[in-house]
């Protein structure tokens, strides 16, 4: 009997000595293997942060440079914020909401993308509210700017006090229409029209706009789809155009997400529907801005940073600014948000960001706004 209890004893004292290694070792482990981790992310950045020093030079402080800058925001890990380049400090700067306000003041923006496009939408909104800005206080979002459930196409109006009307549409259409862009019809794009142009205007008086803020819901992948809508946008005959949302807005806002290779097969189909688009407007007196923007930082993609980034210097950029359409990168400084755990994902996405990384872009698209 004593010999069992013994043996009893012994186990029990080698379990707990397990026990105890293993709570002191295995944290080391995973700290170690975190360690690294960063280090590589670290290492990856290095070498964009370098590309994208050599794409421009640090002492220009010409208007044009900065315009092409205003993707490379300073981080300030304590301070947790960013800032933009010394050398532009003219031209760029971050907004409150007076200031972005002023910016904004009387114009119109339609944004075309998915559901990270509807969140930058109300990130702006956010920035313009200032102290009267909605906050979406819901314990499932983890986040404080206004965000809602949307119908695939909405109009929210932001008055000059900075208070954000209701969702507003003219469409029927919910989330019914296959976004994929094989499915796409002129029929099925016509749905999103309001019934002609006066209809647009008075809706925005009914709300009281000083600045209005449009979505429409492309689907993911974005660029295949975006440029198809563009495309059939620009080919309606002159009643339908004039009902349409791209008629009735002064700038397109286009979310550019690349996750895989295959985005780029899609570029040459973008420009030239946003060529005729914007040779369109222009010809009927209406001339139109476009930002092409991106592409955000994705867990889900497939490619390096410094893939995206070289896909949209050498092959996007130079081809769009041809036309006049401006492109705002933002994928060195959203994947280098990430990798401080400044700019984190929201828990359990691939694409969607939480706070920090949506103010960010939302003041980075009122500088470039503020600078055409």
């Amino acid at each position: 009997g004593d010999e069992a209890v013994k043996r009893t004893r012994a186990a029990r004292m080698r379990r707990g000595l397990w026990r105890t290694l293993a709570s002191l070792v295995l944290p080391v482990f995973v700290l170690a293997a975190c360690a690294r981790r960063r280090l590589v992310m670290m290492m990856d950045f290095g070498r964009a942060a370098q590309q994208q020093l050599n794409l421009t030079s640090p002492v220009d402080s010409s208007r044009e440079h900065c315009i092409h800058r205003i993707g490379d925001v300073i981080f300030d890990e304590l301070d947790r914020t960013w800032r933009y380049p010394s050398n532009c400090a003219a031209h760029l700067h971050k907004f409150d909401a007076t200031l972005a306000r002023e910016a904004l003041s009387g114009k119109s923006l339609f944004f075309l993308g998915n559901s990270v496009n509807r969140r930058l939408l109300y990130a702006v909104a956010h920035i313009l509210g200032g102290s009267n800005a909605t906050y979406n206080r819901s314990p499932v979002a983890a986040e404080i700017v206004q965000d809602v459930g949307s119908h695939t196409i909405f109009e929210i109006g932001v008055n000059a006090s900075g208070h954000c009307s209701r969702q507003y549409r003219c469409s029927t259409a919910a989330f019914g229409i296959n976004a994929q862009a094989r499915s796409i019809s002129e029929s099925s794009l016509q749905m999103f029209n309001c019934e002609n142009k006066n209809v647009w205007i008075e809706k925005r008086k009914l709300s009281d706009s000083a600045i209005a803020l449009g979505f429409l819901f492309t689907s993911t992948p974005v660029v295949p789809v975006a440029a198809r809508f563009l495309e059939i946008w620009a080919n309606l005959d002159d009643a339908s155009f004039a009902a349409s949302p791209v008629d009735n807005y002064d700038i397109l806002v286009v979310q550019i997400l690349i996750l895989d290779i295959k985005e780029e097969s899609y570029f040459e189909k973008l420009y030239q529907a946003l060529k005729k688009l914007m040779r369109r407007r222009k010809a009927l007196g209406r001339p139109v801005r476009v930002i092409l923007w991106g592409s955000p930082h994705n867990l889900a993609s497939e490619l390096h940073t410094t893939t995206i980034i070289e896909l949209i210097q050498q092959k996007l950029r130079p081809r769009m600014r041809d036309i006049g359409v401006t492109m705002l990168d933002v994928t060195f400084a959203t994947a280098h948000a990430s990798a401080l755990t400044l700019g984190q994902h929201q828990k359990g996405s691939l694409h969607h960001f939480m706070d920090f990384t949506r103010l960010m872009l939302a003041d980075m698209l009122i500088n470039t706004i503020n600078t055409l």
